[in-house]
This record gives structure tokens, sequence and C-alpha cells, in this order.
């Protein structure tokens, strides 16, 4: 006896058909063609029409014919989204006339199993429910199971699938780039339970209320819909046609941060604008250094690397300052040196002499090893003479970027 998911499915389909029926005759012919001794074998012949697939070209253009891609995929602990770590069903795309082969394919027995999972296995169950068939039950079972056949014996790409070249050591290879349709309908569906369940919809109606809910809801924004074969998305896939022909996509635009007033200085740029405690962790790098000097004569290039490094953040605020509004030093109390230095407004007197140039160099010396000092407090050493001309030498060497 056939099982109640074949029986169910027959009926049904036969019931569409007779709606649009004109006469006896054509009534006859459709009860005759949806006994399963009849509809089943032709089902089989028309199940070579479909190609079942993860990853369908025609997603890119709906004329592209390539391989029937069915990957398969270990979970793997990345943390990416990717096949094999989502659960996502098959698809399926070929001639739309035949479809309804893949839904009888789809249908589960009583067992849990779908039908396609019988023939695969070459189940007892299966060959029961096909006894009464005269066709013979590996005939069926191999046309059945063409869904599954690569229709090209060798890989096939097409020209209407998108195309990407991508770089392998010193050379590249060709990659046709492919939909997982499985992923992009398992999106949608979770979008689609996440906005409208039922006890979303309860939510929404207890905040427009103001009444406690215990779960509340979440808020989707920003999602774009895609849409995929037009009129007639059948023609792309099984699983486009179940879910209308459209999917969802998040946003994957980089937030946007508004700009912060700049700080300006207000008495002393080294004061204001450049506290040592920013630059602890270089401080502390520079005291480890002259620590295992056994004399403190010559400074080598680690410590000259943790000044350069300091003095590009100090000029990296320089360049910030002077892209503030022309002007803003004339209400600060700002020694005049320092206004020419970052202000603007004196980009022709900052050009024209380089008198300020030197009071500022001594500042940038002052400020390094007062903000030693400050930092590294009781475990500071006492630099030499020659160490703080080394470092003014140091800084020195950053002039052009001071000016």
């Amino acid at each position: 006896m056939l099982d109640n998911a074949i029986q169910a499915f027959l009926l049904e389909r036969k019931a569409v058909k007779m709606k649009s029926v004109g006469n006896k005759c054509q009534a006859h012919h459709i009860e005759d063609s949806f006994l399963p001794e009849n509809w089943i074998p032709d089902a089989a012949k028309r199940a070579g029409q479909l190609s079942l697939v993860s990853h369908p070209s025609k997603f890119t253009h709906p004329s592209a014919k390539t391989s029937s891609i069915v990957f398969k995929s270990e979970f793997v602990a990345d943390g990416f989204l990717h096949s094999g770590n989502a659960e996502a069903e098959l698809d399926v795309f070929g001639n739309a006339a035949a479809l309804d082969v893949y839904k009888f394919l789809s249908l589960e027995l009583m067992d849990g199993k779908t039908v396609l999972a019988h023939l695969e296995e070459d189940t007892s169950s299966i060959q029961a429910q096909f006894s009464g068939i005269s066709t013979p039950f590996e005939k069926l079972r191999a046309n059945f199971l063409a869904i599954k056949r690569d229709k090209f014996p060798k890989i096939r790409t097409s020209s209407q699938v998108k195309q990407v070249y991508f770089p392998v050591q010193d050379n590249y290879h060709l990659l046709s780039i492919l939909t997982p349709s499985g992923l992009i309908f398992s999106l949608k569906d979770r979008l689609q339970t996440l906005r409208f369940s039922g006890e979303t919809k309860q939510a929404r109606e207890a905040e427009k209320n103001n009444v406690f809910h215990s779960r509340g809801f979440d808020e989707l924004h920003d999602l774009v819909v895609i849409g995929f074969g037009g009129t007639k998305p059948q023609n792309i896939s099984v699983l486009n046609n179940k879910f209308h022909g459209e999917s969802y996509l998040l946003t994957c635009i980089p937030p946007q941060i508004k700009s912060r007033a700049m700080s300006t200085p207000s008495t002393d740029f080294f004061k204001n604008s450049v506290y040592p405690s920013l630059y602890k962790d270089s401080f502390k790098v520079f005291h480890r250094l002259i620590a295992q000097e056994a004399s403190q004569l010559l400074i080598n290039d680690n410590e000259n690397s943790v000044i350069d490094c300091m003095m590009d953040a100090i000029i990296g605020r320089i360049w910030q300052l002077r892209q503030v509004e022309a002007g803003w030093s004339e209400k600060t109390q700002l020694p005049h040196y320092q206004k020419i230095w970052l202000d603007a407004l004196f980009t022709q007197e900052r050009e024209k002499d380089d008198s300020w140039l030197v009071l500022v160099i001594h500042d940038c010396v002052f400020w390094f090893i007062d903000g030693y000092k400050k930092i590294m407090s009781k475990e500071a050493k006492v630099l030499s003479e020659e160490v703080v001309r080394q470092i003014k030498c140091r800084i020195e060497k950053h002039q052009d970027g001071l000016r």
C-alpha cells in the first residue's frame, strides 16, 4: 500500500489539474495520468531534466549553464559563516515543468526519510512502494537518481557567471563565483521568523500599548531586498520559487562616526595636547633600554626608534591642529611662537622665518626629559649631558616634520 504522503501528494496535484478541466474526456485523462502506475514512471523519466545543486549558477544569470556543484564541507570552529558551518538544504534547477518531481522526491515517508533518501539507500521500503508498477524498480531508481548526476562529463563554467582572478603565488586562478542559495534562503527564513513570528508580533503590540513583555523583540535596520528571476522565480531554482524570488542583503557599510570637535591647546601645546601619560609605554621602553647600557655615553638605534615613534605622534597632532579653522589661537594664551607653529593663520609667517623652530625643538627636548621623569618617577635615571645632547640631536632630525 502506498505511503500516506505519496497518496496525498498525488491527490493534491490531481485536484489542481481538475480545476482547469473543460470536458469529461480531459477529466478521464487526468484521472488516468495520476494513477501511481502511470505518474511515477513518467516522473522518473523527467527527473533527468533537473539537477540537485548547492551552488546554482542561474542566480548570476538565468541563461548560465554550468556543472551541477554539490559542495559538502565539515564543520570548522573558525567563526565564519560558510558551507559546512551552517545547515542549509540543497537546491534544484532545470526544467520548471519538472519541479513536481523534486517535490515528490522530497516527500517524507512514515519513517521520516524522504523518497530520495530511500532511493539512495535502495531500501526495501521504497521497493515495496513501487511494487505495483510494471516498470522494473532498478530502472525507476536509476531514472530518479539522475537528478543527482552532473549533466556535463567535465567541469564546466559559463561566460555569464561572474569571474574573479585570484592571486596564487606568482600566478592567478580564474574563479567562477556561484551563489550558495541554501544559505541565502536560510538567512531569509531566519530573518522572517525574527521579524514576523507570532511572539514578535505580541512583543510589538505590547510595546505599542506600553505593556511589559518578557522577551521583547529585535529590530533589523537597512535591510535590502534582492530579487531573482523577476516574474518567473521558478526558472531560477526550487528554493528561489519557494521563497518567492526574493532574499535579503544585510548592510556591510562601515558605521558613520560623527567627527568630534578638535580640542585645541589654551596655554601650552605640550601641557595641553601631548600628556606624557599617553606615551607611558614608550617612556618605559626607553627606560629599560638605557638601563641596559653600562654607560650613558651613547644612545643606540633602539632608543632612537623610541624617540622617533614619539616624535611622529607629536607631528601628527600638529597637523591635526593646522586643519582647524585659521585664527583659533587668537583666543588662547599660547606663546606667540607656538601660535605661529600651530595655527594656519600664520602659515606665511611660519614659512618666512624659522626662528620659532629653535624654541619648539627646545620645548620638545624638555617635554621628553620631563615626561620620562614623571612616568618613571623614582626609577628614572639621571640623564647625563651627553645623553641629553643626543636626544636633542635626534629630535632635530624631525625638524622638517615639525616645520
